[in-house]
């Protein structure tokens, strides 16, 4: 935590009055700058709660300049007269000191603002015990006061979480109008505010644009349904935002709308920004809650019994008559997991976890507890390879990654900055030292065989991917992929040139996997009209088999083949786990789960 050179109690004020104000209370320090609850005390007695944004010592005349700079932004936000913009007023007087003793001969300047009871928007976020409605509404909000200074041709400039303060009511307030600008005036210092400026940069002599304001809007909109995340990074910001927003559960509308402010393109911003935060209302009021189940594997122990690795808003949990207390990590792990992989590595088969949570950091967890493997991930996929290592793929600074894990050996990773990838969708080891890694890149589907060819497959047209499936079949490896439209396409990675197949049946698909099995693969498929199970035609069928464990709408699914070579199949069914395994004469059996920690 940042700590102040200052303590409570010391007054400052300007040269003629220079115990006017009293230190209160340090609240944060940001660039150049620290902000003080403070009180003032009027010439008739009366006293007044404000914020003193005191700016550090820097060169007399540099002081100056600045207050002349400050006189006119309090002088032309106090004739704009928009509600819920803060105006400052500013002052020159010497540093803090005791009261009754003679102030130093330093002069600083300070920013005056009538104190306002809130928290900075990211705070708020974080705490928000009101849900996507309650966002929406601050957002609103927010826009509301934009569009209002852009209608006035003015620019903020520098809006940023912690320059917009939320109340417990939900009421916003604009505040630090250092860089208030007019529309038509030339720039003489220009603004950089690292998350929160868009990929066109500002000019010294160049014009301010609304567009900046929009784009930082957009962060904004961001840090309010994700406030765990991490920086935004300004050159694809509108990717990784979708990217992010997809993997947390929001729908693909949702996630384009909130990822409209952030076009590189200036010209295509919403301006204004108020039909476009109402639409994002209507939105966020819609959307459903998020599943206490987000993702989830299922893997068999050495006597063959499943074993459900599920992860959600709580952590990882495991479930089923495959679970042992003695293996299984001595804590909950990290929160709110977006993906995961789990399995059982070297000779023992000790049990091992990959999880990345909502903010884009991989987590490794074992019977030895969780740590922190790496951040800024996208996408986790793997299994254990022939060589009984847990091997996990996955996406960071846009190249392919892979970390490898076994008992007794200390975690290593690998970048491949070869192979370029934004997220990682499934992957399957071919043989040994080959993998074939799905992969999104620039809106399109990417298949990487690492150690096999220096060149990605993609496979079928440029668009959104809601996920997919690999896994190893006689005729060599194939990719189920799930489209924004609720299909399902079977790509044969082999023989790409005859494209793809329709799979599914014309049902809507919420979850697909797959397993390399037998005459395989084996595909589940999950969705509104429950789960269903694409078996391999057998017994002289030339046709694939159905089967349908359950009617019960589900949302997510998981495959694996044991030792025994017998299927384990798990679901998330209305949102509770459910499990099928096959038994020794390979017919489908339910599977009871005991889902507690």
């Amino acid at each position: 935590m940042s700590e102040s050179r200052w303590v409570p109690g010391l007054r400052f004020g300007p040269e003629f009055d220079p115990e006017q104000y009293e230190l209160l209370e340090f609240h944060h320090r940001g660039g150049e700058a620290e902000v003080w609850r403070a009180v003032r005390t009027g010439h008739s007695g009366l006293k007044e709660l404000v914020a003193a944004k005191i700016m550090l010592e820097r060169d007399p005349s540099e002081v100056r300049r600045w207050l002349g700079r400050w006189d006119d932004v309090s002088h032309n936000a106090h004739r704009l007269g928009i509600t819920d913009l803060v105006v400052p007023s500013f002052l020159l007087g010497p540093s803090p000191h005791r009261p009754g003793s003679p102030p130093g001969t330093g002069l600083l300047g300070y920013q005056i603002s009538p104190w306002v009871e809130g928290v900075p928007l990211h705070t708020w976020a974080r705490a928000n015990r009101g849900g996507l409605p309650a966002a929406a509404e601050v957002l609103v909000r927010l826009c509301r006061i934009v569009d209002e200074l852009h209608r006035r041709r003015w620019v903020h400039r520098d809006i940023s979480p912690a320059n917009v303060l939320v109340d417990a009511e939900g009421r916003v307030k604009l505040i630090d109008l250092t860089f208030l600008a007019p529309l038509d005036h030339t720039l003489t210092v220009a603004v950089f505010t690292p998350g929160h400026v868009p990929p066109e940069a500002e000019q010294v002599g160049g014009f301010p644009a609304v567009a900046k304001d929009l784009f930082a809007v957009g962060t904004l909109a961001r840090s309010l349904l994700l406030p765990e995340h991490g920086r935004l990074d300004h050159r694809p910001a509108a990717d990784q935002a979708r990217r992010e927003l997809t993997a947390a559960g929001f729908g693909e509308e949702l996630a384009q709308w909130a990822c409209e402010p952030l076009h590189h393109d200036p010209a295509r911003r919403p301006a204004p920004l108020g039909p476009w935060a109402a639409r994002g209302r209507e939105l966020l009021r819609a959307h459903r809650a998020l599943p206490r189940t987000s993702c989830l594997t299922v893997l068999s122990d050495t006597a063959g019994r499943p074993l459900v690795v599920s992860g959600g808003a709580a952590g990882v949990a495991f479930a089923g008559p495959g679970r042992a207390a003695h293996e299984l990590p001595s804590d909950r792990g990290p929160d709110a997991v977006a993906d995961l992989v789990a399995g059982r590595a070297g000779r023992r088969a000790e049990l091992a976890v990959f999880a990345e949570d909502r903010a884009g950091t991989l987590w490794v967890g074992n019977a030895s507890g969780w740590w922190e493997a790496a951040r800024g991930v996208s996408g986790v996929a793997g299994a254990v390879n022939g060589s009984g290592e847990l091997v996990v793929w996955t996406a960071r600074a846009g190249a392919l990654h892979s970390f490898r894990w076994a008992p007794g050996v200390t975690l290593t990773g690998q970048e491949l900055p070869r192979c370029p990838a934004e997220r990682v969708l499934a992957a399957v080891e071919e043989r040994a030292g080959t993998w074939s890694v799905l992969v999104e890149q620039r809106g399109r589907l990417l298949c990487w065989r690492v150690g096999a060819q220096d060149h990605p497959e993609q496979l079928g047209a440029p668009g959104a991917v809601r996920g997919a499936a690999l896994a190893r079949s006689s005729a060599g490896p194939q990719a189920a992929v799930l489209r924004p439209d609720s299909s399902v396409q079977l790509h044969r990675l082999a023989e790409a040139a005859a494209g793809p197949s329709e799979i599914g049946e014309a049902e809507s698909v919420l979850g697909v996997a797959m397993a390399g099995h037998r005459g395989g693969p084996t595909i589940a498929l999950a969705g509104a009209g429950g789960v269903r199970v694409r078996l391999p035609a057998a017994g002289g069928a030339r046709r694939a088999r159905w089967w349908r464990p359950t009617l019960r709408p589900a949302t997510r699914v998981a495959l694996s083949v044991g030792e025994d070579w017998r299927l384990s199949l798990a679901a998330v069914v209305e949102d509770e786990l459910q499990c099928w395994q096959e038994d020794e004469a390979y017919r489908w059996q339910p599977v009871g789960l005991d889902q507690e920690r």
